[in-house]
């Protein structure tokens, strides 16, 4: 890809923002990400989706399996069993990961080059994976997403804030660090999109990238729905040539189901061998009910989570249909389906998270919506520009230290991203292998945060007070009463303490 004119500074903006800190403690364990990296190794080692098998020893069900031989406990798993009528947990069976299997199958590869130089291990091998399948592919799709925006007509200033709030101020910034589907799904529903509407038709690559996302992660099936109509409805033709863009990842998952679970339409989700997660889904329809108002203020405005918390930015989204008429509408209509499925769903807590990391397309589809807004209504981009530097300063910091905080945690800033920044603990980088110290060796990602604060701000006095405002707010949000997070954090940093770091004191 040549870059243009403008689009260098930002591809060392978002290099330097993804890839800088490698926010990974092998003690914690993360399955969210985990399973997906013992399933791309089993595919590329033993050429199963399956990842070990559930056995009875001395009495015990225990996993068994090279990788969890080598590799340890993970959870998130699906289970198999081996007798028919059985249901998971008590019964012996083949383990696989209860994600959707496209991460895995793309990440296969790229462990099979891993293994070239030596056994797999599972640090380097979490760092080849989240380079190579989301890194590398994030920073890309931003660059485009904002040559989407200038040849839509938004002007330049209004494309590079969106862009770089979108890119650096979401939970794209996050999980855009993460061998996850989460972000990977996003990417994938944003090039069907523009495939669809951005230069000429290309019918079958808006099925691949659509079908795709749903391979990545099944929830994307109603926003590559809406893509889908969309482009048939815009354009009138290519219904043949989308369907068979789409075939190839049909056939994965239905290949998948089939050889995992028995039958096509049998997913994971009806094989899961945690009882805690089964009963997490149980509420409603396969997890959906009606939304209350727990669940609306803790997705959307909760200190804790809340996607207009951590992006405000994004509430903008919400302005576009009085502004935006037809196809403009359809990102809108994205992020329309993710919050509504946001607010409904049983697992809307989320786990372990910085915001609500099930809807994480919504960021490109909000970059995409405001910066039509703005383009029709200019006045707004002052507001923008401080909702924007405000996230990008509270999601930057946060990203720094954690991809995820314990459900305990009322305010993560002033209960754990604070006091972690203070002691000095950094993750890994490459100038902290070096031997640079403390807070020292994360310079080039702050100064990529300042970098993309001072672009979007651009002097503006209203953004100036809007973010000042904002971060003020952010911050000044009680903080629970519970101080234990943020010494568990601290003991799994690895190396730990980090070189120049001040230990936390015993509590």
């Amino acid at each position: 890809m040549r870059l243009r004119r403008g689009e260098g500074l930002l591809l060392l903006l978002l290099l330097a923002g993804y890839g800088w800190l490698f926010v990974f403690f092998e003690r914690i364990n993360n399955p969210n990400e985990l399973v997906r990296v013992y399933a791309a190794r089993a595919l590329a080692e033993e050429h199963t989706w399956s990842i070990g098998r559930r056995e009875i020893r001395s009495g015990r069900f225990v996993d068994a399996g090279r990788i969890h031989s080598e590799w340890g406990y993970v959870n998130d798993k699906a289970l198999a069993c081996d007798v028919p009528g059985e249901r998971p947990p008590r019964c012996t069976g083949r383990l696989f990961a209860a994600k959707a299997p496209a991460a895995s199958l793309l990440g296969a590869p790229v462990l099979m080059v891993l293994r070239a130089f030596g056994p797999l291990k599972k640090t380097p091998a979490v760092f080849a994976l989240r380079w190579v399948c989301v890194i590398l592919p994030s920073a890309v799709f931003w660059i485009l997403l904002r040559r989407w925006m200038l040849d839509s007509g938004v002007q330049e200033n209004a494309a590079l804030v969106s862009t770089l709030a979108g890119a650096l101020g979401s939970l794209s910034l996050t999980y855009g660090q993460m061998f996850a589907g989460h972000q990977m799904a996003a990417l994938a529903l944003g090039a069907g999109f523009l495939c669809a509407s951005w230069g000429s038709f290309r019918p079958f690559w808006v099925g691949f990238f659509c079908a795709l996302a749903v391979a990545l992660e099944y929830p994307s099936a109603p926003a590559a729905a809406i893509l889908v109509a969309a482009a048939l409805l815009r354009h009138r033709r290519g219904g043949l040539r989308l369907s068979l863009g789409a075939l190839p990842w049909m056939l994965v998952l239905a290949q998948f189901h089939w050889s995992a679970f028995g039958a096509p339409w049998s997913t994971p989700y009806g094989h899961l061998e945690n009882p805690a997660f089964v009963r997490d889904i149980a509420p409603g329809l396969m997890g959906i009910s009606a939304p209350s108002w727990e669940r609306i203020y803790g997705s959307l405005f909760s200190p804790w989570l809340g996607l207009f918390f951590w992006a405000p930015w994004t509430a903008l989204a919400l302005l576009a249909p009085r502004w935006l008429r037809r196809f403009d509408l359809v990102p809108v209509a994205v992020v329309a389906y993710y919050l509504v499925f946001q607010i409904t769903h049983a697992l809307w807590r989320s786990g372990w998270t910085v915001g609500p990391r099930y809807i994480t397309p919504v960021a490109p589809f909000a970059a995409m919506s405001v910066a039509l807004v703005v383009r029709e209504a200019p006045r707004l981009l002052p507001m923008l520009r401080g909702l924007g530097a405000a996230a990008v300063a509270t999601t930057g910091l946060a990203s720094a230290v954690s991809q995820g905080f314990p459900l305990e945690v009322i305010n993560p800033l002033r209960e754990v991203v604070g006091p972690l920044l203070a002691h000095g603990y950094v993750p890994r980088n490459l100038l902290q292998w070096l031997g640079v110290p403390g807070l020292w060796s994360a310079l080039p990602y702050f100064v990529a945060l300042a970098a993309a604060i001072a672009l979007i701000l651009q002097r503006s006095a209203v953004a100036i007070a809007v973010a000042a405002a904002v971060i003020g707010l952010q911050w000044a949000a009680p903080p629970g009463d519970e101080r234990g997070a943020v010494h568990f954090l601290a003991a799994q940093w690895e190396p730990d303490p980090p070189p120049g770091a001040r230990p936390f004191m015993e509590r």
